[in-house]
């Protein structure tokens, strides 16, 4: 299976954008199998090709990974839409956050996590994630208003332009659909 891409421009997001086609009947879910996971975190720069999870360890990451991916796309929702996040999801994150820090250890000037095991993944997403809450970027945090995509991204452009998850994708098939319509 491919990956998608990443273009949300935050690790947690691009979690969150692990589904494609969303709600239609080619919905793809990037992320069906423990493989896929692995394949999608040497992608994203977690883990390199020597890391793998033991087989007793398979469950345990496809359910931290789905529950971060729901709780962060519920969290992103919200807060592109102008709404207060789920108290739920947040606390989610949270203890994924604080259970990968558990055994984290601390390296380097300045200080950075490196977390064991699937930590590896959970941790450094659901760290991701908190990052995000507390930066400045929080209020760039935009929605693909594309009712198929729904994808989350930070908007990075000067004057906070960004409209869609990719213009190759979204912004393309909307501007067709438009001109399909014709003037209003």
């Amino acid at each position: 299976m491919s990956l998608p891409h990443r273009v949300a421009g935050n690790l947690a997001l691009d979690l969150a954008n692990t589904i494609s086609w969303r709600g239609t009947d080619r919905e793809i879910d990037h992320l069906a199998t423990p493989a896929d996971i692995l394949a999608w975190s040497r992608a994203a720069g977690l883990t390199d090709g020597h890391f793998a999870v033991r087989p007793a360890d398979h469950k345990a990451l496809m359910k931290g990974i789905l529950d971060l991916r729901l709780a962060i796309g519920e969290v992103g929702s919200a807060i592109a839409a102008g709404k207060p996040p789920p108290r739920a999801a947040l606390d989610i994150i949270r203890d994924y956050a604080a259970k990968a820090l558990r055994t984290a250890s601390l390296q380097g000037r300045p200080v950075s996590l490196r977390f064991q095991g699937i930590d590896s993944i959970t941790g450094a997403v659901a760290w991701s994630a908190l990052d995000l809450l507390r930066s400045d970027e929080l209020s760039r945090l935009k929605q693909c208003p594309s009712d198929d995509c729904r994808w989350l991204f930070i908007d990075r452009t000067k004057n906070g332009s960004r409209r869609w998850c990719e213009m190759s994708t979204c912004g393309n098939r909307a501007k067709k659909q438009a001109f399909r319509r014709g003037p209003s």
